[in-house]
């Protein structure tokens, strides 16, 4: 790890360990599969379901932010895919490490509105994954009861020291035969957006 992975992993490691958190498993997971998660709401996710970290890869782009959080991620035990589920900037070979990864029976972990947004707005890349890899999807979130919201794009959410907060994985979102890539991105859309809400009433 560089220095700055190694400072921001502590950093966040010391917050972490403040907080109360709250894990719900509305489903245990069944793999192969996909976890989806919006861009915003990831600070505590890898560290909160860190028990299944030998078994997920984590989608994070090339740009040169998303190497100071592979080395995060990967410090926690998650294997990375570098690149993104559109066309370029190493989208078609993320594409088929992703795939492959579904065929070795383990899990790819997505945030379907990144790297760059539109917030909260799943991709149709996303939506063709599926299809192709015909696994459920399975939603995950965070919320906590003290945060702050940072001015960037996805308004990254960050949980302030010992306040509780509440993680939960929902159920999955199995493609049908009928779905196509716009469909299926627009019903992960929704299931991310409920779940976000029903995390707000745990807390």
């Amino acid at each position: 790890m560089n220095l700055k992975s190694s400072l921001l992993f502590a950093l966040v490691s010391a917050l972490v360990k403040t907080l109360r958190t709250r894990v719900i498993l509305e489903e245990v997971p069944k793999f192969p599969c996909a976890v989806v998660f919006w861009h915003g709401n990831m600070l505590l996710l890898p560290f909160a379901m860190k028990r299944f970290a030998n078994k997920v890869s984590i989608l994070i782009s090339r740009h040169r932010d998303g190497q100071v959080v592979s080395e995060v991620v990967e410090k926690l035990g998650f294997s990375t895919i570098r690149g993104s589920v559109g066309v370029k900037k190493g989208g078609t070979f993320a594409f088929l490490r992703m795939l492959k990864t579904i065929q070795e029976g383990r899990a790819v972990a997505i945030t379907p509105d990144g790297p760059k947004g539109p917030a909260r707005i799943v991709k149709e890349g996303v939506g063709e994954f599926g299809i192709k890899a015909q696994v459920p999807i399975y939603p995950l979130t965070f919320c906590a009861s003290r945060f702050i919201n940072l001015s960037s794009w996805d308004r990254f959410l960050v949980p302030l020291p010992f306040s509780k907060c509440c993680v939960i994985l929902g159920k999955p979102i199995i493609p049908e035969p009928t779905d196509d890539r716009y469909s299926l991105s627009r019903k992960i859309e929704r299931a991310l957006n409920l779940l976000e809400e029903k995390c707000r009433r745990e807390l």
